[in-house]
């Protein structure tokens, strides 16, 4: 396990103060790596300038000094953690990285769990046992150096990899390839430089305007050039469209779901009972809107709302807020449950992962996101930039809000507009025979049918 780190130099007239931002960076970086660290450079024609120790940079700052000259066109560097699986009590300098090839030099964060096989494919030749050291004799034997050949050879490695990789045949370019492994890159306006680093944190040592810094994507290809073109390729597998939409039963949801149907997605509906006092009105509804769709609905039973308590959504949890005409509850999170989103998040991913499904959905919306941080567009967006790292190797689920965009009253439009099953829909906090038409959901709910001139086909107690 290790930080990796590189340099792609745009303009060469500042290059010793591009090695001092570099070297406060690789510092910063012992944070993912002290046992040893390594830099290689890369001149205009080809030549290759290695440095490397065993410790950490802080302690062998003696040694990061002046290797980057006037004509240095790429840097490439590795702070490593020893993983326990490849402990090498006496190391050496063919034990650190960057691992130099014939061709090809990579530095790489993670690890290759297919490194012996692939040796044995392929009859390759590496300096050291250490799993990344493969990597360079593959590259040199089976890559042709185009960004297309790049992901077929990652597409035969198994394992964890963030990987930094130049190229003696052409010093003007780095490629850099992730899985779920994080890889940062920073652009350096007055130094003109982009750097590249394994977490955004060690760009502070430079320091970096953070407007600057980017986060590349999981399971992305990048190939950049030193005349800043860039060209990025999807590692991620294709996609069945299967997805699990997080279900309440009332409005949202159920537009969510019937449109993610027309969409042409296979839909399951996922229900949570989690003791709240609409419980059985909710479960009946999402039944009936699961037969009406003709889809499968998984159920989850949970106490653990119960054990949080401090909502009165649940039941035995005081009385929910109302006024003569439900708007006060409609415009501040009263019912506010800890959490409650995060947690049905976390487990529809790990259902979806499990099961099958390429997406989770639901009916998180933007009037909502009013009252209710946790439904806010935000929200979404931030739970799928989270999914890359809380799903195995290799696996894919997006997170999707088909209404995510929308007020109610366009909710109840589209739901009109595609026949989704309304009249089956329960969207009351109390669980009584009819919906009790003063609580802020029943309050939103009958304006946005009046707002589509449209009768609401539910009924209410007034």
């Amino acid at each position: 396990m290790c930080s990796v780190s590189g340099v792609l130099i745009l303009d060469h007239s500042k290059y010793e103060e591009i090695e001092r931002k570099f070297v406060k960076i690789l510092t910063k970086a012992e944070d993912r790596g002290r046992d040893s660290f390594g830099v290689v450079t890369l001149s205009r024609d080809g030549r290759v300038h290695v440095t490397k120790s065993i410790g950490r940079p802080s302690q062998n700052l003696e040694k990061l000094s002046g290797f980057v000259k006037e004509d240095t066109t790429v840097i490439v560097a590795n702070n490593r953690a020893e993983p326990t699986t490849e402990f090498v009590k006496y190391k050496g300098e063919k034990d650190i990285q960057p691992f130099v090839g014939k061709r090809f030099i990579v530095t790489h964060n993670g690890i290759i769990a297919n490194d012996h096989e692939l040796e044995k494919k392929y009859e390759l030749e590496r300096v050291t046992n250490i799993d990344s050291a493969v990597l360079p004799p593959l590259l040199d034997k089976i890559w042709d150096g185009s960004i297309e050949g790049l992901r077929d050879v990652l597409g035969r490695v198994k394992g964890s990899y963030a990987l930094v990789i130049a190229d003696k045949e052409r010093p003007d370019r780095l490629f850099l390839a992730q899985n779920f492994k994080p890889l940062y890159m920073a652009y350096d306006f007055g130094l003109g430089a982009l750097f590249f680093s394994s977490l955004d944190d060690y760009f502070q040592a430079g320091p970096f305007d953070m407007v600057n810094v980017r986060k590349l994507e999981p399971y992305s290809l990048v190939e950049v050039t030193n005349s800043k073109e860039m060209r990025t390729l999807n590692l991620r597998p294709e996609l069945k469209k299967r997805a699990l939409v997080i279900a309440s039963g009332g409005l949202d949801s159920t537009v969510a779901a019937t449109k993610m149907i027309r969409d042409g997605y296979e839909v399951t509906l996922l229900h949570f009972n989690y003791r709240h006092k609409a419980e059985e009105r909710e479960r009946e509804a999402v039944r009936k809107i699961a037969s009406r769709l003709n889809v499968d609905v998984i159920e989850v039973n949970t106490d653990l709302f119960s054990m949080i308590g401090n909502t009165t959504l649940l039941k035995g949890g005081g009385e929910i807020v109302k006024d003569r005409k439900g708007q006060e509850g409609a415009e501040f999170a009263h019912e506010w449950v800890p959490a409650r989103n995060a947690i049905f998040f976390t487990v529809a991913l790990a259902i979806a992962e499990a099961k099958g499904f390429s997406a989770i959905a639901s009916g998180v919306n933007l009037e909502e996101a009013g009252a209710y941080p946790d439904n806010e567009m935000e929200f979404v967006r931030m739970f799928q930039r989270l999914s890359p790292y809380a799903v195995g190797p290799d696996k894919r689920v997006e997170v999707v809000m088909p209404v995510g965009n929308l007020v109610k009253h366009e909710i109840v439009k589209l739901g009109l507009q595609i026949g989704a099953p309304l009249d089956l829909t329960w969207s009351c906090y109390e669980g009584g025979d009819k919906h009790c038409g003063k609580c802020g959901p029943c309050y939103m709910r009958k304006t946005a049918f009046q707002i589509n001139g449209v009768k609401d086909p539910v009924e209410y107690e007034s």
